[in-house]
């Protein structure tokens, strides 16, 4: 397969990989908690360069991915995992390895 070949099918050296993050908030946080610790999040994955996506409710289940056409880091996700188990009131996180961001 030639290199447009590859871009277009996102593999080799133009693979994306992201990750599976579950995580539950606590039921009692006001909606000004919840919030609140969505903007930090949100602001934590700016700065690593990563992007959120996914499902709400309880547990949230998200699909993290590094922002651009490139693919998460190992320090960019045990860094993002760090800072969600620093967290008051954050259970049950569970990450996924990184993997193919373009498979199901």
């Amino acid at each position: 397969m030639n290199r447009r070949q590859r871009r277009k099918h996102r593999i080799g050296e133009f693979q994306e990989l992201g990750f599976d993050l579950t995580f539950e908030m606590p039921a009692a946080w006001t909606d000004e908690q919840e919030l609140t610790f969505w903007h930090a999040l949100i602001d934590e994955a700016e700065k690593r360069d990563l992007s959120i996506g996914g499902n709400s409710g309880e547990p949230w289940e998200l699909f993290i991915t590094a922002a651009g056409h490139a693919s998460v880091k190992p320090e960019e996700r045990q860094g993002l995992i760090d800072w969600l188990t620093a967290r008051d009131g954050v259970t049950g996180l569970e990450a996924g390895p990184l993997e193919d961001a373009w498979t199901d």
